[in-house]
């Protein structure tokens, strides 16, 4: 009998009270592909820390090719031959595209100089080599999300050539093109012999690149099983341990009145003049390949990008769209694509983050809290509203799962009175159930009169839930489908025409 790439036997892991992990037991096979599912805060995070070295476990072992291993740092897992890729990128946003991914490891021409012309020349062939248009000497911050997780992934892989990968949600934000890059990239690996651990929520994705699969429910191993013997209605009822309603809600049909109306928008060089109107109780998505200028609709909405021509209504009324602060001023609310960068302070507290919307009407000029009954008492029906998991207002945010997080930045614009809803990615990194939440509370803003404009690059998510779907290319709109025409098939189309 082969022998397992990695053995975990007994592990468990507890944080204060709180017991993340218990008496778990995984194996994972030599060039296999073992997909890890579970809803947030299941222990999946714990559990490949642990691996990775980032966390010590309480109680258990671990065997790396046969032989007893226990990690004190990420490092040490990582001379291990142990690659993690973190669901969030791991970057030093002010060094190239070359430099992140040759730190700790650059070529040399001796003990004391870095090998530049090595270093850019075999950053550049392992970027081509994979299709990628990624300039090696590019600095990270300038790069599009996408293009920045797409180089956390070639170095997760090429790093130390480890013998182990976790993959965490490693498609997040990534276009198809990116996508077949990666699972391309994973059969070649599979091919080495190298195994890889794999996290995602999209089932899809699963279905495709596995070969077994481990679900996890509070902190234990409920099953394993080869992703043959196994349906996706399997998989989501081991994970939430119930029956879940139909993931997308059922809705009130949008009136035939515009509630908001885009009007020529253009953005130099990625929009031109857009035009689109939003019916009141409609859902509104947008779609586009990357580079299509889809993900710069909403940003030039909310003023994050310079719009250099157009306007926009809401129920007639003209907006002056400058900044974030002028776009929330005039009634427009914001979700971003990426949470942790753009949406969170994590250093702050869950109530803090749900209220940071209305801050001012909360806080003094000083600073100091003028209605902090209020503000805790809006917090508290925020999270019970949207079951988040949270020990209280007073948790900081950052310590919330992923998909609690997403719920609490859903929530903070439950709080105050808006115009419109702006979403980009709104479940991403979210389990099943969370979805589910989310899905509900969407539908119940846009039941409840609001506009809701939404993009997304899961084409199913955007079929489920929208009334149409505004499709993006070369920075125009190149259809806007509903009804029987609203498909991938027709998406696709669209997005690629002419």
């Amino acid at each position: 009998m082969q022998m397992n790439a990695l053995e975990i036997q007994g592990v468990s892991k507890t944080f204060g009270a709180n017991k993340v992990l218990a008496d778990l037991n995984l194996s994972l096979r030599k060039g296999e592909v073992h997909a890890l599912m579970g809803e947030n805060g299941a222990g999946k995070s714990t559990l490949i820390k642990i691996i990775s070295g980032v966390h010590r476990a309480d109680e258990g072992v671990m065997y790396l090719n046969g032989e007893k291993v226990e990690f004190h740092s990420p490092y040490e897992a990582q001379i291990g031959g142990v690659a993690t890729l973190f669901q969030e990128i791991q970057e030093i946003p002010d060094l190239t595209v070359a430099e992140n991914l040759y730190a700790g490891m650059e070529p040399r021409k001796n003990r004391f100089l870095i090998d530049w012309k090595a270093l850019y020349e075999g950053a550049q062939k392992q970027i081509d080599a994979l299709g990628l248009k990624i300039d090696a000497t590019e600095k990270m911050r300038h790069l599009s999300p996408s293009s920045r997780k797409m180089v956390e992934i070639i170095r997760a892989v090429h790093k130390r050539k480890a013998s182990i990968v976790i993959m965490d949600e490693p498609t997040a934000n990534l276009n198809q093109g990116e996508i077949d890059a990666l699972f391309s990239m994973i059969g070649e690996l599979k091919k080495k012999g190298v195994s890889i651990i794999y996290i995602s929520h999209r089932m899809r994705e699963i279905f495709q690149v596995a070969n077994r699969v481990s679900v996890l429910r509070d902190g234990r191993l409920i099953r394993t099983e080869d992703i043959d013997n196994i349906t996706e209605e399997e998989i989501v009822k081991l994970m939430v341990g119930r029956d879940l309603p139909a993931l997308y809600p059922q809705r009130t049909l949008p009136e035939n009145a515009v509630a908001m109306k885009v009007t020529d928008l253009s953005v130099e060089g990625e929009l031109d003049k857009v035009t689109f109107d939003v019916r009141r109780k409609e859902i509104l998505g947008i779609a586009g390949l990357e580079g299509s200028g889809a993900t710069s609709v909403i940003k030039a909405m909310f003023g994050l990008k310079h719009v250099t021509s157009g306007t926009i209504e809401v129920d007639g009324d003209v907006l002056a769209i400058r900044t974030p602060k002028t776009s929330i001023a005039q009634g427009l609310a914001y979700v971003p694509e990426d949470r942790k960068h753009d949406g969170l302070f994590l250093n702050k507290t869950v109530g803090f983050n749900l209220v940071a919307s209305v801050l001012k009407s909360h806080f003094s000029r000083l600073g100091f809290v003028v209605r902090k009954r209020e503000a805790q008492a809006a917090s508290k029906d925020v999270i019970k509203r949207l079951g988040i998991k949270t020990s209280g207002t007073h948790s900081k945010i950052g310590s919330l799962s992923g998909g609690n997080q997403q719920k609490a930045l859903l929530g903070r614009w439950l709080v105050g009175s808006y115009r419109a809803i702006l979403l980009e990615e709104p479940t991403r990194g979210v389990d099943i159930g969370a979805k589910v939440e989310i899905y509900k509370e969407i539908s119940a803003l846009a039941n409840s009169g609001l506009p809701v404009l939404m993009y997304s690059s899961e084409m199913l998510e955007l079929i489920g839930m929208c009334d149409r779907v505004v499709v993006i290319r070369n920075g125009k709109v190149s259809g806007i489908l509903s009804g029987v025409e609203l498909t991938e098939e027709k998406i696709l189309s669209k997005a690629l025409s002419n």
